[in-house]
């Protein structure tokens, strides 16, 4: 028996099934922290490891759901701002002309701004097939007596790497999306008052021009962030998806009679969310929106705040109230340090597609880490027990709450 095989049965023996074992959580993030982007040696690697833990949980089979994903989505991200940039600057040149062919330049920013924000809610396949790949979303399921709702625990097992790193990346997309949102708006307002008042005030019309400019540039710089396989990925998102195969082996041992639990590990969530888009599409007809809940797990095991994403995009969509309101009193009743956040735009999850579908969602992070994302610093450093074993307790304690709905 190998020491890896040892450590398992440890922890498998050693647990009282009081609360699970952040200690086997922190194994299983180790065991998978290295380089897996969809397509690579890696991801195959990685996909074995899953499997494998699942098992050793006490689940077998475990359902292993295979579909097509692509890179197509960051290769579209990456020249959108080029196209984005070209356009507001085309804004502003239409200005010197007419408030007319302005108004007819708006519309179309609007156009492409809008198709560009909505991209996250399918996958698109590439014409060209080396773009293409096979993945698979990896999970277990757990009935329970009386089968009265059902929670959903996800977490990605693919990584990636970038030219940027996350924070870097999220500050681009804030700067341009914003800053390309003021700008339309301001050209609205005075197109307007060019065609009913014949305001123009010339020198106001180069500050603008010189503005959108500075903003197309900034939004392509998105250009030069091009996706790698260089990051171990153990805070994005080893940790999550260790995190996730605890609680189905503390289930296992420990099952509850109200509330069936379904622990997915989704594929290609870094290209395009295309685990939870496949996973969502379909199998949305299996769970009923009033009693479903989905807890995603992402950049998790940080030993400091706990970040609970409420809200996200433009314009602002809310996930679950219900959820974030429980996840807010079980942090209170453990005394867990815990913020809820808005992400406008430049950084994206799997719980998207969820609350895009109708479904009550939410999405758990943890600082800090935003600054090693997607690098090859995103390593074992950034996780901590005392960080898994934080997120390990609340998600418990926000399960035996809603068990309580139906008791």
């Amino acid at each position: 028996m190998s020491s890896e095989d040892l450590n398992t049965k440890k922890v498998n023996e050693n647990s009282s099934g009081i609360i699970p074992s952040e200690d086997n959580a922190y194994r299983i993030t180790e065991r998978l922290a290295f380089p897996r982007l969809v397509g690579s040696e890696g991801e195959k690697k990685a996909s074995a490891i899953v499997t494998d833990e699942f098992k050793n949980a006490g689940y077998n089979p475990v359902q292993r759901d295979i579909f097509k994903t692509s890179s197509y989505n960051w290769i579209f991200i990456r020249f959108i701002f080029l196209i984005t940039g070209s356009a507001l600057i085309l804004l502003a040149l239409s200005f010197y002309l007419s408030p007319f062919l302005t108004l007819s330049v708006f519309v179309l920013n609007l156009y492409i701004s809008y198709k560009a924000l909505t991209r996250i809610n399918k996958i698109k396949l590439s014409k060209n097939e080396i773009y293409n790949y096979e993945t698979e979303n990896i999970f277990t399921k757990l009935k329970s007596k009386n089968s009265c709702g059902k929670i959903v625990f996800i977490g990605h097992w693919d990584s990636k790497s970038q030219t940027f790193p996350t924070s870097t990346r999220i500050l681009l997309f804030i700067i341009s999306v914003f800053g390309s949102l003021i700008l339309l708006l301001i050209y609205l307002i005075l197109s307007l008052l060019r065609i009913f008042l014949n305001f123009n005030v010339p020198i106001l019309n180069n500050i603008l021009l010189d503005l959108c400019i500075i903003i197309a540039i900034i939004g392509a710089i998105n250009y030069f962030n091009k996706t790698g396989n260089d990051s171990p990925g153990a805070y994005d998102n080893a940790a999550a998806v260790g995190t996730i195969i605890e609680l189905a082996r503390f289930y296992k041992k420990n099952p509850i009679k109200n509330i069936d639990l379904i622990f997915l590990s989704t594929g290609s969530e870094e290209l395009n969310l295309g685990g939870a888009i496949h996973f969502i599409q379909k199998y949305k007809d299996d769970f009923d929106k009033s009693s479903t809940f989905f807890v995603n797990l992402d950049l998790i095991g940080g030993n400091e705040l706990i970040r609970l994403i409420t809200s996200y995009g433009i314009p602002r969509k809310v996930s679950s109230k219900k959820l974030n309101q429980l996840f807010i009193e079980s942090s209170k009743d453990l005394n867990i340090r815990l913020k809820d956040i808005y992400a406008p735009t430049g950084a994206w999850s799997d719980y998207m597609p969820f609350v895009h579908e109708g479904f009550e969602a939410c999405w758990l992070g943890s600082q800090p880490g935003l600054k090693m994302v997607h690098t090859k610093n995103d390593n074992m450093s950034l996780v901590s027990k005392q960080g898994l074993k934080n997120i390990l307790l609340l998600c418990v304690d926000v399960v035996k709450k809603l068990e309580k709905d139906y008791n």
